[in-house]
């Protein structure tokens, strides 16, 4: 088996809808199993099928599925199985009541992960379903692909001649329904999703550029590669075996994430791509080495762009997207594909605070509906707050109340995401928006409390707006008060150092254990300075770390301090904005909400 597929990969029901709206059920679904046992993998569903989530004109799915696919059992009655569920209702991800079966599908997976080490693929176009993967820690290992996804990995790894002809027939008709259902189905987006569906692109970028390639071509090995004599004048024949050797070194950086080797051979290719182009005749012939190239260039770059948002190289990971962009306009991946790219650069853009750039790339986001996308909505209705203009962006969701809902929670995130990068202000702002307008939402209250918390450094933003005083007095009756002014306690002060587990102190360091939002983060001499808001006390303190907890403080939303030495508590100055300074020892740290790309 190769080592990109997968060894158990779980089917959501959305797979077989989209098989049936690209018009090719009767085709893939039958030689499913014959095609993934080819190459290794076994594919499963959960023995219960969803009885909502599949509409009316689909219901045959119900006696179609179990002919052809293997049907595992799931325990509803499980801890996990409910617990995972009250996390999606509370995360606003899925809605079990409706229909538990998004968490069957979660489940199983996990259930596969933990047999023989296997490597799981979960397969969905339902956005909830994801990001429960990709957000509950519990399910880390499980990979997430999306229908049009999988079936391209297929087509790109099987090497059968009947069974890659039915892929080959299919896979972009499959890639499309795919994409038409996310995007009439999604409703909550954020900047790991659009990474997740440039990737998506990619995949099926190359399995398309295979089609109708020569088995003899594909299969070229690496020392026959060696063989081409660049030296001299290249042949036809040479051309191929270098554009083969080219690929497989490219492909092997990324597997390996020697970035370095990544960058080298990305030069490597487009230094020598016009020649190895230019030396064929065959009009077929080069056709095939441009295809392999290009898809190549567009994966590498996509890679690329991925990696170094990974590491917060954000005008890097611009530079990648902006050579996507190019080599979309000579790949069919449809206007979807390309909204998306077009708004992930417009949303990194705003994250670096160009935010006139932001705004003139999302008001040229392609549509072919009058409707906006929510991947649109968001990139505009931030763009507008962040240019000044609050008024004309609310006036925009409440001309899509569909999109609303998910709207608030997508607004919420990126207003996270651009606190962390430094845009204070804007996150501020956005959260503002969505209080001051929304109140009455069930979905803002994390909003208001998140608002609160954010505006204990920079109270200028709010003193002045009675609107935004009175809903923390209404909603946050407990929450809402803030202690940052009240001296610290003598007890708390002489009862160092505390181990913030111990028995005998079990009172004291409770009021130190809990949730620290982070609000400001420095470096002083060889110390980590960082000024967070403590849920347990309701206040805002100064914590100082050694320098070796910066990774996991600086990309972190909140943290959660579980034990560790406290060795000391003092009073802060008159003008500082914090109640005390804390300095910890050793402390073990569960960073929360940390950017998921």
């Amino acid at each position: 088996m190769s080592a990109t597929l997968f060894d158990v990969v779980v089917l959501d029901t959305n797979f077989f809808i989209s098989l049936m709206n690209a018009g090719v059920s009767d085709i893939l679904l039958p030689n499913l199993q014959k095609i993934t046992s080819s190459v290794g993998i076994e594919v499963m569903v959960p023995e219960e099928l969803p009885k909502s989530d599949i509409p009316g004109r689909f219901r045959e799915l119900r006696k179609t599925i179990p002919r052809y696919v293997r049907m595992e059992p799931v325990n509803r009655g499980s801890n996990l199985w409910n617990q995972t569920a009250r996390y999606a209702v509370q995360e606003r991800m899925v809605r079990v009541k409706d229909d538990p079966a998004d968490i069957d599908i979660v489940l199983l997976a996990k259930k596969f992960t933990l047999k023989d080490n296997n490597k799981v693929a979960l397969v969905s176009d339902d956005e909830g379903v994801a990001r429960i993967v990709k957000e509950n820690r519990v399910f880390k290992g499980i990979n997430h692909l999306s229908c049009g996804s999988f079936v391209s990995i297929l087509a790109a790894a099987v090497s059968d001649p009947e069974m890659r002809k039915i892929l080959d027939q299919t896979v972009e008709r499959v890639f499309r329904a795919s994409w038409s259902y996310k995007k009439k189905t999604r409703r909550y987006i954020d900047v790991a999703m659009l990474i997740d569906d440039l990737t998506d692109t990619a995949r099926f970028v190359r399995s398309a550029a295979q089609v109708g390639t020569e088995a003899t071509i594909l299969e070229v090995g690496t020392d026959a590669a060696v063989s081409a004599k660049e030296s001299e004048v290249m042949t036809p024949e040479d051309a191929l075996i270098i554009t083969q050797q080219l690929v497989i070194k490219a492909r092997e950086t990324r597997e390996s994430f020697n970035i370095q080797d990544a960058e080298d051979v990305l030069i490597e290719i487009l230094t020598k791509s016009s020649e190895l182009v230019y030396s064929i005749d065959d009009l077929e012939q080069r056709v095939i080495v441009e295809r392999l190239l290009r898809s190549e260039l567009f994966e590498h770059h996509s890679w690329l762009l991925e990696f170094n948002l990974t590491r917060n190289q954000i005008i890097e990971a611009l530079v990648h997207t902006e050579a996507c962009r190019v080599y979309m306009n000579f790949i069919s991946v449809g206007k979807e594909a390309i909204e998306n790219l077009i708004s992930l650069q417009g949303l990194l853009y705003l994250l670096l605070g160009q935010y006139k750039q932001a705004l003139r790339l999302f008001e040229s986001v392609p549509s072919k509906e009058h409707e906006m996308s929510p991947t649109q909505l968001l990139g505009l209705t931030v763009s507008l707050i962040a240019t000044k203009k609050p008024n004309d962006a609310v006036l925009l969701l409440k001309r899509n109340p569909d999109l609303l809902d998910g709207m608030i929670s997508s607004m919420h995130t990126y207003a996270n995401d651009l606190y962390s990068h430094d845009q204070r202000e804007l996150a501020i702002e956005v959260l503002k928006t969505i209080v001051k307008n929304f109140s009455d939402r069930e979905e803002v209250y994390r909003s208001i409390k998140r608002l609160f918390i954010l505006t204990r450094l920079r109270r200028d933003l709010i003193e002045l707006d009675l609107k935004v005083l009175k809903i923390f007095k209404q909603k946050l009756r407990e929450e809402g008060k803030d202690q940052s002014k009240r001296s610290v306690p003598a007890a708390w002060q002489t009862k160092v150092p505390l181990e913030i587990t111990a028995a005998e102190n079990e009172d004291l360091a409770e009021q130190f254990k809990g949730f620290y939002h982070i609000l400001d983060l420095d470096h002083e001499r060889n110390e980590l300075h960082v000024i967070a808001w403590n849920e347990s006390n309701n206040s805002t303190w100064k914590l100082i770390f050694d320098e070796a907890y910066e990774p996991a403080l600086e990309e972190s939303v909140k943290i959660k301090i579980t034990s560790g030495t406290i060795i000391k508590i003092h009073n802060a100055g008159k003008r500082d904005k914090y109640r005390g300074t804390i300095v910890f020892e050793d402390p073990a740290i569960q960073p929360e909400l940390v950017k998921p790309w």
